[in-house]
């Protein structure tokens, strides 16, 4: 009985050394099946992105794709997923005829398959046609994820995006005709001072056209590795402190219409993580916490920024606990004591960064 159990495990084992990953997938996905179609992102330009830098991107033969979609089906004897996600950075430039076959493999081997999503670039979305994306939702791909991270021409163009905002607005529009639930990510913060009411402006303006089924927003970290920094350092743009972010947010909120998309703040890089949901609904509620936190003295608005970004503070409320605070301010007494001068849109900025 040992010895077969041993075996069961080194065959799990090669199994799972088969089937090549991608490095990442949405919070949202954590408990989806994952699959590999692509190496890297085809674009690969943006200034602030350094996922996919070391990476030539390749689209995977499709026997490959199929080999680990079986793999995984036997790996996974009597698990039923409901999802799965398709990796790397953009499945929707691969050809219509490949996704179908990579859809067809996935129900064939996972019947209880409710869902496919993936990531896809606007550009992508725009190159196929109405017909194509409803044959590939009538397929079971039924979520996409679009990182569209501004609705600014200006910005798009300072992070070297490489689409405008036309062709944002125009995937958007496809995607939900086709009958798709659409995410977007939005980027806050990622103008930087110069540009920080015309980014949360202009986001919204694009967002009240499509009306997505999610808003996805993040507080950017700049990377010090990336282009966007070395636009920092020329003074192009300049680095918002916590508290200007929060601001630049409360002003994108209030410019989004009351609609029938949720907003989704779950990634540990947003400061104020109660502010989400239902804009139909929830959208007072979501002010409201924004606004309590801009009303604090600024002390307290430092503390609690420190506080969440060394993970003693969650939420506001956890400023009022006694233990947690007398830590974030021991975090913060320290910090001070060491640096009087320190700068802490860019201490800020560097625990950001290094959370993506």
């Amino acid at each position: 009985m040992v010895s077969l159990i041993i075996i069961v495990e080194r065959e799990d084992e090669k199994i799972m050394g088969n089937i090549e990953m991608g490095p990442i997938r949405p919070p949202s996905e954590s408990n989806s099946l994952l699959i590999r179609v692509t190496r890297g992102c085809h674009w690969n330009k943006c200034y602030f992105c350094g996922l996919y830098k070391s990476m030539r991107f390749s689209m995977r033969p499709i026997e490959d794709i199929i080999s680990d979609i079986e793999a995984q089906s036997a790996q996974h004897t009597g698990q039923s997923f409901k999802s799965c996600f398709l990796q790397d950075g953009d499945a929707l430039v691969l050809k219509t005829d490949y996704l179908l076959k990579i859809l067809d493999a996935l129900h064939h081997y996972f019947p209880t398959l409710e869902s496919v999503t993936t990531y896809a670039r606007a550009d992508s979305i725009t190159r196929k046609s109405l017909s194509e994306l409803k044959v590939l939702r009538e397929h079971g791909l039924n979520h996409l994820y679009c990182g569209m991270e501004t609705g600014s021409d200006r910005v798009l163009q300072l992070i070297n995006k490489g689409f405008d905002s036309n062709t944002v607005i125009q995937s958007g529009c496809l995607a939900k005709e086709a009958d798709m639930i659409l995410s977007e990510f939005i980027l806050l913060g990622i103008g930087g001072k110069e540009f920080s009411e015309e980014n949360a402006r202009k986001t919204a303006d694009a967002l009240n056209i499509i009306q997505p089924d999610f808003i996805r927003v993040h507080a950017t970290g700049f990377k010090p590795e990336s282009m966007m920094w070395q636009l920092i350092q020329d003074g192009t743009i300049s680095l918002q402190s916590e508290e200007e972010i929060v601001r630049e947010q409360r002003l994108f909120l209030q410019c989004l219409k009351e609609m029938n998309s949720y907003y989704v703040n779950e990634h540990i890089v947003n400061l104020l993580l109660e502010v989400r949901g239902d804009l139909l609904s929830e959208k007072s509620q979501m002010l409201s916490a924004i606004n309590r936190f801009l009303n604090l003295p600024s002390e307290e608005r430092l503390l609690f920024a420190i506080g969440r970004r060394f993970n003693m503070f969650f939420f506001l409320e956890d400023l009022q606990k006694p233990n947690l605070r007398s830590q974030a301010q021991l975090y913060m007494d320290e910090i001070k004591k060491k640096n009087p001068n320190m700068d802490f849109a860019f201490l800020c900025n560097y625990i950001r960064q290094s959370q993506i």
